[in-house]
């Protein structure tokens, strides 16, 4: 039997007998518990073709850009295999480039898009996931039939019934590794968290473009009004908006130039109604799924669009009789509960093995008590919460508050932080990476380059930085940010104001993550202070913040410069930029 590859991950002893038994069988499917690591499996047995000289080139089909970013960097960056993405909001170039590559990670849509130049790339291998995609008219289905792959993988957290035999046909046998498995049972989370991307099409894009450039354009209390409109439109769907719309004279008269946009039929009542269908089919054995969303025209419109799941309605007194719904809810017929915010507290349904969150929430207590409704115990079955979320827009940006804020708390999310930093991709504040990536810059060039509010860029910078993916430095112009992870960057383009200055001494105050106390040095020069902050690096890893007091002598004159750095210090490169920047005061000093 062949050995497994060194990957840089080190395997569990269920995951390389699923890889072994694949590769063995050459067309297979392996369906494992959601969180047992599939995609590991995936990169044995990717590695293991290379390496053998079986295949030269594969293709790795994922549902959603998201998880083509996510997987090709997983791929890449934790198992070292020349993996890269591509995917239809890739410009041309990148597409081009990413097509050569050995492992090409992909959605099936761009695939089938670019039909001709896969045709001619070649490939030997083929790994499908989320497998269960692979029937009717779905471009996974397309790919899957129209192509010759020798090798094949499937990989799935459940094999639908209804759909094993075409399954089996496409792709290959079928062998599952249950959460009973004694050598796997131990690594399954009580429940885990899924995301389902739900985009919008090209002219609900266009609305939501146009709803930002009236914020942006906005003051005082229509900006605010303005800014729940864009929430209500890509947080539950242009139902709740053509009804607030409706209800609201001010937000009509705002709202009046884009009337033709708003009632486009090409605009969906419910744009996410297609990713709630994937998440209840992928789990099509659930036996009671509670979806939460916030407008009851929603409510309603998946009530009526999904009526054979067997829906009740828990939507507050004023819509349905509580005592009745909830009797209704625990029927063995009913296995849809759509519910509001009424049913964040008064909902127990301790059978609901499937919780959906339509409507993304950051604050605290409601994301708490909607989870709240799924982690009751009962049995030892696995538990799923799957989150609905529109790319590009500020719902992604609620979605990864609402993690933070409850982790924050102490509740534990089974979102990994590789997903998170996968979500910050499809955001808003993505943009502003993006040009920072470009070249380093002051929050007001940033708001200039980009043609949007000062304070909004300011906000984004600031949520950016507290959370660990940019940083600053002080120049004469002010605060220029870079992306924390390239501190060379910064460096490149403004070196001058990383040059320690001879004389300089400086007080420096740092925080480690997770204590309440901050470490102090007092009054020292530059080699000093750069050992002490590396070696509380090494000591209590990550640093939240530092702050200083440099002091140097200007014209005969004792100057003082207070500094804070406000952002993440996760690693010696970024602590070194920090320090020598402290040290730099005489030059950045207005």
């Amino acid at each position: 039997m062949s050995r497994a590859p060194r990957a840089r991950v080190r395997p569990r002893d269920y995951q390389v007998e699923a890889y072994r038994w694949a590769l063995e069988r050459g067309r297979a499917v392996v369906c494992m518990p959601t969180g047992t690591g599939k995609t590991l499996v995936a990169g044995l047995w990717i590695e293991a073709l290379l390496k053998t000289g079986r295949a030269r080139r594969i293709l790795v089909l994922e549902p959603t850009r998201f998880l083509v970013e996510q997987t090709a960097s997983y791929l890449a960056g934790k198992l070292g295999l020349p993996a890269r993405p591509l995917h239809g909001s890739m410009p041309r170039g990148a597409r081009e480039r990413a097509w050569r590559a050995p492992v090409v990670v992909a959605t099936p849509e761009i695939v089938v898009a670019e039909w001709s130049r896969f045709l001619e790339a070649g490939f030997e291998a083929l790994v499908v996931d989320e497998c269960h995609h692979t029937v009717g008219q779905d471009p996974y289905r397309f790919v899957v039939s129209n192509y010759d792959f020798k090798y094949r993988l499937g990989l799935t957290a459940l094999v639908p019934p209804s759909r094993r035999r075409e399954i089996e046909e496409g792709i290959g046998e079928v062998r599952c590794w249950p959460w009973s498995h004694p050598s796997l049972s131990r690594y399954i989370p009580a429940w885990a968290a899924e995301i389902y991307e739900s985009p919008l099409n090209e002219a609900e894009w266009r609305l939501y473009e146009e709803l930002e450039r009236l914020w942006d354009q906005a003051e005082g209390r229509d900006r605010m009004l303005l800014g729940n409109a864009i929430r209500w439109y890509v947080r539950d769907g242009a139902a709740a908006l053509r009804e607030s719309v409706e209800r609201s004279r001010r937000l009509h008269s705002l709202l009046e130039g884009l009337g033709g946009l708003i009632r486009d039929p090409s605009v969906r009542d419910a744009h996410k109604l297609g990713a709630l269908r994937q998440a209840l089919e992928s789990h099509e054995g659930f036996e009671k799924a509670i979806v939460f969303v916030d407008r009851i025209v929603i409510a309603r419109i998946i009530a009526e669009r999904l009526a054979g799941y067997g829906v009740a309605e828990i939507l507050g007194r004023r819509h349905v009789e509580p005592r009745e719904a909830l009797e209704r809810a625990h029927s063995p017929s009913v296995r849809l509960v759509v519910a509001s915010s009424a049913g964040e507290e008064g909902i127990d349904l301790p059978e609901a093995d499937l919780l959906v969150l339509w409507s993304n929430t950051a604050s605290p207590l409601r994301f708490i008590q909607r989870l709240g409704r799924i982690l009751r115990p009962r049995g030892s079955g696995q538990k799923f919460v799957a989150f609905l979320v529109t790319p590009d827009t500020v719902d992604v940006d609620s979605l990864i508050d609402g993690i933070a804020q409850a982790r924050r708390v102490g509740v534990y999310v089974p979102v990994d932080d590789e997903t998170v930093r996968r979500l910050v991709e499809v955001s808003r504040r993505r943009r502003f990476l993006d040009a920072l990536y470009e070249r380093p810059m002051p929050a007001d060039m940033l708001a200039q380059y980009l043609r949007v509010r000062p304070e909004r860029v300011e906000a984004s910078l600031r949520w950016l930085a507290e959370r660990g993916y940019v940083g600053y430095i002080y120049t004469p112009y002010g605060r220029v940010y870079y992306p924390l992870d390239s501190p060379g960057l910064v460096r490149r383009h403004y070196g001058e104001y990383l040059e320690p200055q001879p004389g300089v001494e400086a007080g420096i105050q740092a925080s480690c993550r997770g204590s309440t106390r901050p470490r102090a040095l007092k009054r020292a020069g530059y080699e000093r202070a750069l050992a002490y902050i590396e070696g509380l690096l090494k000591r209590c890893g990550p640093l939240e913040a530092v702050r200083a007091t440099a002091f140097y002598v200007e014209r005969g004159v004792m100057r003082m410069r207070i500094l804070s750095y406000n952002h993440l210090i996760p690693d010696t490169e970024v602590a070194r930029v920090v320090v020598d920047n402290i040290y730099a005061a005489p030059r950045h000093a207005v």
